[in-house]
């Protein structure tokens, strides 16, 4: 692998320790994956900020870096954590203390504390052909596939070597010929809501392990639309990438999604496999809700409005926890719109900064979820040991509002 002089003295540790690890680190990657050379990014994105995965080892080796000297050289973000830095939803002390040192490391190292998984939506976009270094892979899948960005799946060490270095080996998605479909979906069914995106990448991710799916008659999905499909299809595959057929910019036709290829797979996606993608998101027994969460990834303004009209004049049951997750600009400017106060005065939280999957709300109490976040429904049995309904945000609102989950 061909490294330039300053490149090699990253590597030698002529430039410090923490740029001698980065260098390690991604000539490492680039050997393993046959890159013949690195490449600079325009943006980074650091995951793996939540207590739960770094734990004490993991902080203490953050904020070595950061008394080195570590510092980084794109315009980089960090991904949600498991606290609301703007108000105390009941965590222990012994949660919150080592969790806000998390975030302060990384800042240290001129990281933006941004703490959402959503790093396009507050001024880091990157164009089409551009290349990037995103660590959560609901970004990932959004920068390939809706902005035109080219970025592998890292992991949190490998986007922090690359935003310390200001670059990245060049193989996987930011090579060309690797970024056409593999598989065709013909969409049969009308998507009519966020859930309905969800069911669909629920259903597709769990067949297509790596491969790039096209999905022909997507039918002009809006960005929220866009950024559910994106997480469901991060979340149970593999893959870093889709075609949308006169929807994503490196697919105006089938054709070009498929470079020209003409032996793929064709695959119908109807009512029935709908339906199924549903089913396969539901792990519930009880229906007796106590908590309700939605905006995983975080919301968009158009999803806390959605929730703030659905929530007007209405009130939570009582013992139900309901949480709209957001990012603080999202948050402000819905404060300023007055969804914010509508949505409050109901008896549900908008948060900032926080994550079901990667919180910890059984702390909380909580049992059984309602959601119409694809990820939160598939990490929920697992990472929280949830019982989970999965269904559109009206559905959520009205388990919220009676307390129980009514079937159609």
């Amino acid at each position: 692998m061909f490294l330039t002089d300053e490149e090699k003295r990253m590597l030698n540790g002529e430039c410090g320790e923490p740029l001698r690890f980065a260098m390690e680190m991604l000539s490492t990657l680039g050997e393993i994956n046959d890159a013949e050379k690195m490449i600079p990014i325009k943006f980074a994105h650091v995951a793996g900020l939540s207590y739960k995965t770094h734990g004490e080892a993991g902080i203490r080796w953050a904020e070595g870096m950061a008394d080195m000297g570590a510092r980084v050289r794109v315009p980089t973000t960090y991904n949600v954590c498991a606290v609301d830095r703007s108000r105390d939803l009941g965590q222990p002390d012994s949660w919150v203390i080592p969790q806000l040192r998390v975030g302060k490391a990384y800042q240290r190292m001129g990281i933006y504390g941004t703490s959402s998984c959503t790093p396009y939506m507050y001024g880091f976009v990157p164009t089409l052909g551009e290349h990037v270094a995103w660590a959560e892979s609901s970004a990932v899948m959004f920068s390939n596939s809706v902005l035109g960005a080219c970025d592998n799946r890292e992991g949190g060490p490998s986007a922090l070597a690359a935003a310390l270095a200001g670059r990245t080996p060049d193989y996987g998605m930011h090579r060309k010929e690797n970024r056409y479909g593999d598989v065709l979906y013909k969409i049969t069914v009308p998507l009519e809501s966020y859930a309905d995106y969800g069911a669909l990448a629920t259903y597709v991710g769990k067949q297509i392990n790596d491969k790039k799916p096209v999905f022909d008659n997507l039918n002009n999905p809006n960005q929220q639309e866009l950024i559910c499909l994106s997480c469901g299809l991060a979340t149970v595959s593999n893959s870093c990438m889709f075609h949308g057929v006169g929807v994503t910019p490196e697919a105006p036709t089938l054709e070009a999604a498929f470079g020209g290829k003409t032996d793929y797979a064709i695959i119908e996606f109807g009512a029935k496999e709908l339906k199924t993608g549903y089913e396969m998101l539901h792990s519930g027994n009880n229906r007796n809700i106590d908590y309700v969460a939605i905006g995983c990834p975080h919301a968009t303004l158009d999803e806390v409005r959605e929730v703030a009209e659905l929530l007007d004049g209405k009130k939570v049951h009582e013992g139900v926890q309901f949480l709209v997750h957001t990012n603080v600009q999202t948050k402000a400017i819905a404060k300023q719109l007055g969804f914010l106060d509508t949505i409050e005065k109901s008896g549900a939280i908008v948060t900032q900064d926080f994550c079901t999957s990667l919180g910890d709300p059984e702390d909380f109490g909580a049992h059984v979820c309602a959601t119409n976040s694809s990820r939160i429904a598939f990490y929920g049995p697992h990472n929280n040991g949830f019982d989970v309904w999965f269904g559109d945000a009206a559905k959520c609102v009205d388990a919220a509002i009676k307390g129980h989950w009514d079937f159609d």
